[in-house]
């Protein structure tokens, strides 16, 4: 279903000329995917078409985070998350309130008092949710202001991540602008569907969350090969090595390419964020065949996430049984607590944890 967001007259700028790679329809193998489609009408293939042959995998996808990753204001169904608290910041001594007029939302500093309509929420939850607001900059250009307070599920509300400590003499006091290509950036990795029209993406024709299509690029030439009975031309992605793999996911989850060789480091807590790069560098993914994301985690589905589950999958490998496996001596060599030593949980701000997929012991 398209986002309606704001008025046809509202277009984000994509700057054709001078896009990155990323952005650029190319080959499957030599350059990275898009980070999302504009360029061909199959991505515009909606998922629900895919139940036709594979309703079980669609019906369990509607509960993955993928599924939920971009949400209208008005279609958002946990607004009890945000109203009927104030929230200060603790670094400025502003204070924010979420409030309901009407049919629609908007995002307060009392402080101040400022106001911005909230238009949508970015994020699927299982690590924050943070609302946005479309707008018109002073030139004339259509810019996004990410608010200052997201919501987290360690905590409730609380600082947008990037926005501690911020220097209100510079940056709104209701959050921080982004213009340009930024929020076509923003978009892409949330959405499937991006439209142009006349080299700009319209932001009402949106088509939100990861669908199908994202990942299973020819989606629609499959539909079509299968209602006339011909043989299947689209990629199984299941016969990918861990390199292609994990750089398809590393399209909005980063790749190793993508950050500069000196910052490749363990000490570097900002790769925390970025789960392909750091698994990319460990001794699991090296010295072996190649760990794939998929070897833990199942993208059509909401996932069990207990360590015991985790173990499990590390003990494939690890075995005691097996000569030439690396056992861990520290504790039982079936303990179900691996990861607390080997992939722990990060803090990178005030109730925002990421697993370090650089499998390794921290010092």
């Amino acid at each position: 279903m398209k986002l309606n967001l704001l008025t046809s007259r509202l277009l984000l700028l994509v700057f054709v000329v001078g896009l990155p790679a990323s952005l650029i329809l190319q080959s499957r193998k030599q350059e990275r995917q898009p980070l999302a489609a504009y360029e061909s009408e199959s991505y515009k293939v909606d998922s629900r078409s895919c139940s036709d042959c594979h309703a079980e995998i669609v019906e369990q996808f509607a509960s993955a985070p993928h599924s939920r990753t971009l949400t209208s204001a008005a279609d958002y169904p946990f607004w009890d998350r945000f109203l009927g608290e104030s929230f200060e910041d603790p670094a400025t001594a502003l204070s924010y309130r979420f409030e309901k007029q009407d049919s629609e939302y908007f995002f307060r500093c009392e402080t101040t008092d400022q106001a911005t309509r909230v238009d949508l929420i970015f994020g699927s939850g299982e690590h924050a949710q943070t609302p946005v607001s479309l707008s018109e900059g002073w030139d004339g250009k259509p810019q996004l202001l990410e608010l200052a307070v997201s919501w987290y599920p360690e905590a409730g509300l609380g600082l947008t991540l990037g926005q501690t400590g911020r220097d209100t003499n510079r940056v709104h006091p209701l959050g921080n602008f982004h213009s340009g290509a930024k929020p076509e950036e923003c978009f892409a990795c949330h959405s499937t569907w991006l439209e142009l029209d006349e080299e700009r993406f319209v932001s009402t024709e949106i088509i939100p969350n990861v669908g199908c299509v994202r990942c299973h690029y020819d989606a629609e030439n499959h539909a079509h090969e299968q209602a006339e009975g011909l043989p299947s031309t689209l990629e199984d992605l299941s016969l990918l090595d861990a390199t292609e793999l994990n750089r398809r996911c590393g399209v909005c989850h980063r790749s190793p390419d993508e950050i500069p060789e000196q910052d490749l480091t363990p000490e570097n807590d900002l790769l925390i964020r970025f789960a392909p790069v750091g698994m990319s560098m460990s001794r699991c993914f090296t010295e072996s065949d190649g760990l794939k994301c998929t070897v833990c985690h199942d993208p059509h589905r909401l996932e069990n996430r207990s360590n015991a589950q985790y173990a499990r999958v590390c003990h494939n490998c690890h075995q005691p049984d097996e000569a030439g496996h690396t056992i861990c001596t520290k504790v039982d060599a079936n303990s179900q607590d691996c990861l607390n030593c080997h992939m722990p949980k990060v803090e990178v701000q005030k109730s925002l944890h990421f697993t370090d997929h650089w499998i390794r012991v921290r010092e």
